[in-house]
């Protein structure tokens, strides 16, 4: 007897299938990497006053203290963090999504776009950093990674290209986390037009952005369950809304998150 042939999975492109999101995740993540790399150009060694000693410790030491280079590192430290999350948001939402569409691909596009223009808003915001343009402008980057983040995964559902498991419930609590971390940048940048120097103390309130979706998703949970069905707990929600990625209970052999046929 003749074994059936072996199902393609809808991970890899093929005209005849549903196209997948592997060769967008690896031009994303290239992307990504040079990024990161780019953001280290800033750190130019410093020079030494004329007439001092190559080998004087306490005159190098004088100029990687000083305030225009250490807000050049804190500003590429910043950074490096920033797009690192952003990283990891963009897989955790391509976990969810099962294709792509040529729309789809722009959006992804215009998110890589975001990317690439952090090395410029680290070294504006290093340079000047008591800048109320230079911060806002660093802000405003932050904003459009956030939200090119967040409607992906909006672009995707109306395309109707999401697993299974990305109930309502589970899109419901990515957008919730996006919402707060965009309110969180606006705020910053309003606060920028006052006074820079407390705007950054802003965008600390982002590393709490997890523990308030956590809670704001468990809260709805309570008042009014799960309408999707397959993800319906308190637990599956806040590993939803708190690290962004579906429980592991389900996932086949692809490694995208999709179910194995029987």
């Amino acid at each position: 007897m003749v074994p059936p042939p072996q199902e393609r999975s809808p991970r890899w492109d093929d005209p005849l299938e549903v196209p997948g999101t592997e060769r967008l995740l690896t031009l994303s993540d290239g992307v990504v990497a040079i990024a990161l790399t780019l953001l280290v150009l800033q750190l130019q060694i410093p020079s030494l006053p004329a007439g001092t000693s190559p080998d004087s410790s306490s005159a190098l030491w004088h100029e990687l203290t000083d305030p225009s280079f250490t807000s050049l590192i804190v500003a590429y430290l910043v950074s490096f963090y920033v797009i690192a999350q952003f990283w990891l948001a963009h897989h955790r939402t391509y976990r969810l999504v099962s294709g792509h569409s040529e729309s789809l691909a722009w959006w992804n596009f215009a998110f890589l776009l975001t990317i690439t223009l952090f090395p410029f808003s680290s070294e504006l915001l290093g340079r000047y950093p008591d800048n109320r343009v230079a911060v806002i402008e660093f802000g405003a980057n932050l904003l459009l990674a956030s939200l090119a983040t967040t409607l992906t995964l909006n672009i995707a559902r109306h395309q109707h290209m999401l697993i299974e498991r990305a109930t309502p419930f589970v899109t419901f609590g990515s957008q919730i986390r996006g919402i707060i971390s965009a309110a969180v940048i606006v705020l910053s940048m309003v606060v920028a037009y006052f006074s820079p120097v407390n705007a950054k103390y802003v965008w600390l309130l982002l590393a709490l952005s997890p523990a308030a979706s956590r809670l704001l998703v468990r809260r709805h949970l309570d008042r009014h369950g799960d309408p999707g069905g397959p993800v319906g707990d308190a637990t599956d929600a806040a590993d939803i809304s708190g690290d962004g990625s579906p429980p592991d209970h389900g996932t086949g052999d692809d490694g995208v998150g999709m179910r194995s046929e029987d």
